[in-house]
């Protein structure tokens, strides 16, 4: 039970994370000109792989917005967060 919990927090995790950057969850690009990069996969993933220790950073932060913002509706998002 504890290993079905953890496999679907990875899966929640990945979601939430995506979600956050404002990637969406369709398939993306990650190497070339128009990619997010190596090193943003790989902190995806990593923050993925281990939630539990992201959530409670997460949470010991105060729920931080996120410090990536990939295209313009996280933007707006964060606009209206910053100046309300």
């Amino acid at each position: 039970m504890p290993g079905i919990v953890y496999l679907l927090g990875i899966l929640v995790a990945t979601i939430v994370v995506r979600s956050r950057a404002g990637v969406g969850q369709g398939p993306i690009k990650i190497l070339g000109s128009d990619g997010f990069g190596l090193g943003w996969f790989l902190t995806a993933l990593s923050a993925s792989l281990f939630w539990p220790i992201t959530l409670g950073l997460w949470l010991a932060r105060g729920r931080p917005e996120p410090r990536v913002v990939f295209n313009e509706k996280a933007a707006e998002r964060r606009r209206r967060s910053v100046h309300p």
